[in-house]
């Protein structure tokens, strides 16, 4: 395995030394690897050009495809996207946890992860993405540690294998094999599942279902 900068973190109580270097990390345009509620994402700062190119880049991701973001509370999805009723209704219900809204962007929104017109907006459960992102104090990507069109990988040591040196800190949590996040496209009066996963289609038409 390529020699690479691993280290265990605890995921309920991350170190705040860990933290610290990860945020430092991504301040400065780096990658990160680090445990979600759900697998391992690939944290980049999702407002930094640069650091979106070296994402794209190592996930053999088109520059034009949409990345989904991590923001650092429920308060802040209304800065970068238009939440519809439904919208407001799912993050009630879903958030924190592993659930993307795919929104129209908001006006003011200036992130150059905004695709068509759209972003894709996640607030995580994970003590230790909460932890970074309170630290970071900008929006991160919301990426799988994957190469695009491959499965999802599990441990660290399949992470590494994929991406090397090309990652400046990879936080090892163990195996992560829980189902992904549930994506939910939210516009206008339009609402769709458009992918299933830890949150089931039966409880996203459930919430769906209740008034307002």
């Amino acid at each position: 395995m390529t020699d690479c900068p691993v280290i265990r973190i605890d995921c309920e109580n991350p170190q705040g030394r860990l933290i610290d270097q990860a945020a430092t990390l991504l301040l400065r345009g780096d990658l990160v690897v680090a445990p979600t509620e759900t697998r391992y994402g690939l944290l980049a700062r999702a407002d930094n050009t640069e650091s979106l190119e070296k994402l794209h880049r190592v996930k053999g991701r088109d520059r034009a495809a949409a990345v989904a973001v991590f923001v650092d509370s429920i308060e802040a999805l209304d800065a970068y996207g238009v939440m519809t009723p439904s919208a407001r209704r799912l993050a009630k219900r879903f958030m924190p946890g592993p659930l993307t809204l795919v929104l129209t962007a908001a006006d003011e929104t200036t992130l150059p992860v905004v695709s068509d017109g759209r972003v894709g907006l996640r607030v995580s459960s994970s003590p230790v993405v909460e932890a970074i992102l309170q630290e970071v104090r900008k929006p991160l990507t919301a990426t799988s540690a994957n190469l695009t069109g491959h499965g999802e990988a599990e441990t660290i040591d399949q992470v590494v294998e994929t991406f090397g040196s090309d990652v400046a800190l990879y936080l090892d949590a163990g195996r992560l094999a829980g189902p992904v996040s549930t994506v939910v496209l939210c516009q206008g009066d339009r609402t769709e599942l458009l992918r299933e996963g830890a949150v089931s289609a039966a409880g996203v038409s459930s919430v769906l279902r209740e008034t307002a």
